[in-house]
């Protein structure tokens, strides 16, 4: 009888082990391990890791407020990602770092991050969109064949605020969803895991306003976030996705995080860059 293989373990832990950084110099830190040759690294893993090593240079009391990340190269899975940190200021409220992502000597991304010393939260904000609860949603896991070390599917329970129409159409709907298993330690913020999901299925909401079916395959250009309130994983978060620009070759995507009582937690931007299918 053939051995089973055990299933790939759920939850946080084997995300936190992949956003963990290895420092090597001053503000010089590398990716831990590598997947397996021959794909493309998932770009909010390495943005995600760049936040992280710019954490590691900020003072503890700080927090991250903002980040624009451009995505320069695709990433090698089979090779570990070398992030050097550039500290541009640090003033009394607010810390600036700039980190590029080096991999076979070449950036593949850039990074400029600002941390505050303002926790205070905001006093106004946008109501959540009306939407089912997600108990109420059926999970979504379109997990195709990666490289990948970590399947963000196994790490968050995903859920599309419709369960109807095709795989397309949930694809790129609104989201509930929350880690299976486990909690965000001392190793990596949970700004920094919510920076790894905020690049899952976002760059596919540029398709939301003509549900084009020409379309071979979309690259993002660029990622924004703004974190307005504390970033918490111990209930479902709603990710509302929306593009109010799409042309024909480049659309831009916008995104809100609210917590299931409404708060809003962050705000997302990314530019897409759109393949479409030639006719034969």
């Amino acid at each position: 009888m053939a051995e089973s293989v055990p299933a790939a373990p759920e939850g946080l832990a084997p995300l936190l082990d992949v956003l963990d950084l290895e420092p090597i110099e001053l503000d010089i830190f590398r990716s831990r391990s590598t997947g397996a040759p021959g794909g493309r690294l998932f770009g909010g893993e390495v943005c995600a890791q760049a936040l992280v090593a710019a954490e590691r240079t900020a003072p503890p009391e700080t927090a991250p407020h903002s980040l624009h990340a451009y995505f320069l190269r695709p990433g090698d899975t089979g090779a570990r990602v070398v992030f050097r940190v550039d500290r541009l200021q640090d003033g009394r409220n607010f810390r600036r770092r700039r980190v590029t992502a080096i991999q076979h000597g070449e950036p593949i991304l850039c990074l400029e991050c600002s941390f505050t010393t303002d926790h205070s939260g905001t006093t106004h904000q946008v109501s959540a969109p009306q939407a089912p609860d997600p108990e109420e949603c059926s999970p979504f896991d379109p997990r195709r064949p990666t490289n990948w070390q970590v399947e963000p599917y196994d790490v968050f329970d995903v859920r599309p605020a419709t369960s109807e129409g095709d795989d397309y159409a949930r694809f790129i709907d609104d989201l509930w969803f929350r880690p299976r298993a486990g909690k965000v330690d001392d190793r990596v913020s949970a700004a920094a895991v919510l920076t790894y999901f905020s690049d899952l299925t976002f760059v596919s909401s540029i398709l939301r306003p003509t549900m084009r079916t020409d379309i071979k395959g979309l690259t993002s250009l660029d990622h924004v976030l703004w974190f307005h309130n504390e970033v918490r994983f111990d209930d479902w978060i709603y990710y509302a996705k929306s593009s109010p620009a799409v042309g024909d070759l480049r659309g831009l995507a916008e995104g809100r995080f609210f917590s299931r009582e409404g708060t809003l937690i962050a705000s997302a931007a990314q530019e897409g860059l759109i393949h479409a299918r030639r006719d034969s």
